[in-house]
């Protein structure tokens, strides 16, 4: 299997329209705001959504915000049964009404990840030549990367 890099760069290539419209559009912002614009590839569906960042958890299933220090618990290598429970002291029938709710819609991102996903948008907007966000939206996993606005102008 190809590493994630090259599964990027052919992601762009096959949908380069898409990336030189993106692209033109943030060139044309003078400072990064929210407006900033980003490009999500729906891969199940061959779609293309462009628009600001700020639209991302609007793209985005995401997790209840009430179920972010449970996963961070679990990045740390918390076990499961113990990150419940701290969680289910810590914010009672708000954590378990979150569980709920994310076993019914299945998102994919979390709310710590729509801010990173903010972060490096901001980011690659700072960089010379500016880059834009890219996101691709698999069945069970969104990648985001940046890609070099400079080919497309």
């Amino acid at each position: 299997m190809a590493d994630l890099t090259q599964i990027h760069q052919a992601l762009v290539e096959d949908y380069r329209e898409s990336f030189q419209v993106a692209a033109g559009k943030l060139l044309a912002q003078p400072s990064w705001t929210l407006e900033a614009t980003v490009v999500l590839m729906h891969l199940n569906s061959g779609e293309v959504t462009i628009g600001p960042v700020q639209n991302l958890p609007l793209w985005l299933e995401h997790l209840p915000p009430e179920l972010d220090v449970f996963v961070r618990l679990q990045e740390q290598g918390v076990p499961f049964e113990e990150a419940y429970a701290q969680c289910l002291a810590e914010q009672g029938q708000e954590f378990v009404a979150a569980c709920e709710a994310a076993k019914r819609s299945k998102p994919l991102v979390t709310h710590d990840n729509l801010a990173e996903l903010t972060a490096l948008s901001q980011k690659g907007f700072a960089r010379q030549p500016r880059e834009l966000l890219a996101l691709a939206q698999w069945s069970d996993h969104v990648s985001g990367f940046l890609v070099s606005c400079e080919p497309f102008r």
